[in-house]
């Protein structure tokens, strides 16, 4: 029973790494989809904006919006506050461009509330969403906007680019670039399994209203493939950020939350988890956002499994080592090398497998929420410091 548990392991880790993305390019080499027709797609725009207590970084994204290039001279800039209490309604206010709409939810009810409130007062037929934290580059819109020149573009993710500020900044571009790269390859047999909600846009006819507890970005994109349209990357649309995570406490916070609310989109789409329907879509949606929030699951029963194993075998024993080594590098990290700023490359390689281990004990604390059934309505985002 032991051998079978430590083959099922590594086959569920690898799957995630390895199999999926190889799987993806194999799927494209033997029957790509049809290829897309990128020109220059005029519409009418709304770019929407939702903000909570965002005084320290509203007025940057102001300014940001009102220098992009949005391909048409019909586009509106609604900034929805949800519940702010600070001076962000203030400062929102204060900007008189003709093109600004304001709205403003007298309590925090959640960003999913507040993306429904832009998206039912919206008047483009593109919607474009984006963060409060994310700086947008000045052709990102006419970016998104050309692969609506196909007809079976329903949703159009950009591309999330990590500045310089915070910690572990370097583990968390590695993880970016990694989600990127699965990205690329989804984009090439179909629809991505991963919307990124820093910069996306979908038809407005294709829009349905966000239920609460679950990841907005993510449930959008499920709701256009299960009307039977494509969800794509492009990667000329950028929205450059901050790192993510503050520091270890908030990664863990914020990984919880982000694993419960989307395991609970997921469920309520489940059908797209039928590849008789949605072909290689299913596989890339089970590996990439189940297989994936399992992965802290099978660590476990990996490490476990090789402990027992490694009585009766050299190389399990070799090889629970090599798993024991990792996991005291993170302590090493935490305790010395997160304080040692010299040593750089080891200093970098230590960050990484600590980021890791972070990330996957908040996604199995994720994981045990959604399977209690909690709800993750609203909370209080980290972004001003």
């Amino acid at each position: 029973m032991i051998p079978w548990i430590f083959a099922l392991s590594i086959f569920a880790i690898a799957s995630f790494f390895f199999l999926n993305p190889a799987l993806a390019y194999l799927t494209y080499l033997i029957k790509p989809v049809k290829e897309r027709v990128l020109r220059p797609y005029r519409a009418t725009v709304s770019l929407i904006i939702v903000v909570h207590n965002g005084d320290k970084i509203i007025g940057a994204k102001l300014a940001n919006s009102h220098s992009l290039d949005y391909g048409t001279d019909d586009y509106e800039i609604i900034v929805v506050s949800d519940g702010s209490y600070d001076k962000t309604d203030e400062i929102i206010k204060g900007d008189k461009d003709e093109h600004i709409r304001f709205i403003r939810l007298d309590e925090q009810l959640g960003k999913y509330a507040g993306v429904n409130a832009g998206a039912e007062a919206a008047k483009g037929e593109i919607l474009v969403f984006t963060d409060a934290d994310a700086i947008i580059s000045k052709d990102a819109i006419p970016a998104l906007l050309r692969n609506f020149s196909s007809p079976d573009i329903g949703g159009v993710s950009g591309r999330r680019v990590i500045g310089d500020s915070g910690n572990l900044k370097d583990a968390q571009r590695y993880y970016v670039d990694f989600d990127t790269a699965i990205k690329r390859l989804e984009s090439l047999t179909g629809s991505i399994s991963s919307n990124d909600g820093k910069l996306y846009a979908i038809r407005k006819s294709l829009y349905q209203t966000i239920p609460p507890s679950v990841t907005d970005d993510l449930f959008i994109n499920l709701a256009i493939v299960s009307q039977g349209y494509r969800f794509v990357y492009e990667h000329g649309a950028v929205a450059l950020i901050n790192t993510p995570s503050r520091n270890p406490e908030h990664e863990i916070i914020r990984r919880k939350r982000i694993v419960t609310t989307s395991l609970r989109g997921i469920a309520i789409h489940k059908e797209l988890l039928n590849p008789f329907r949605f072909g290689m879509y299913s596989i890339n949606l089970f590996v990439n956002k189940i297989i994936r929030r399992l992965l802290p699951v099978f660590l476990i029963t990996l490490f476990i499994s090789s402990l027992f194993l490694a009585r009766v075998n050299t190389y399990y024993a070799i090889f629970f080592g090599l798993q024991g080594a990792f996991y005291a590098s993170n302590v090493v990290y935490l305790l010395v090398l997160s304080r040692i700023r010299k040593i750089k490359l080891i200093t970098r390689l230590f960050s990484v497998a600590f980021y890791f281990t972070l990330g996957n004990y908040g996604t199995l604390l994720g994981v045990i929420d959604f399977l209690r059934g909690k709800e993750v309505v609203k909370w209080v985002p980290i972004k001003n410091d």
